[in-house]
């Protein structure tokens, strides 16, 4: 089984909690993810996945780390592995800018936009554990 890691892209404001999300090829909201590279390990293959799809820089929390288990566009089943990166930075232009769109929205805004359940378990974990 194929093994990816990403990042649940998070700022915490006046205004509450949000998340980051980001499109994927087929047009819907995710978080940033992709295949593990040696090279830079999983935290690292996380947060370079964060900068390359939804231009955020910040600081990964290895506290906890959200696993589930996902299919991706080609059928294949993938064990995931998501880190909470508190953000620092959002580029106003970043290298797949032409290809995905991004929102900053609050958690319950996110539950709505996620189509998969996979994702949306490893949101309300995360939830749990920073809207507190």
């Amino acid at each position: 089984m194929q093994k990816q890691y990403g990042a649940i892209p998070f700022i915490r404001g006046d205004e509450g909690l949000k998340v980051v999300l980001v499109t994927s090829a087929a047009g819907y909201w995710i978080f940033p993810k992709g295949q593990y590279e040696k090279e830079h390990g999983k935290q690292g293959t996380a947060e370079l996945e964060a900068l390359e799809e939804a231009g955020v820089e910040g600081k990964l929390l290895k506290k906890r780390a959200y696993r589930t288990k996902v299919v991706i566009k080609s059928g294949e089943r993938v064990r995931l592995t998501l880190y909470a990166l508190d953000v620092r930075s959002i580029r106003k232009k970043w290298k797949e800018d032409y290809r995905r769109k991004r929102v900053v929205v609050s958690v319950s805004k996110a539950f709505k936009l996620i189509d998969s359940s996979a994702l949306r378990e490893c949101l309300r974990d995360f939830s749990s554990e920073f809207e507190r």
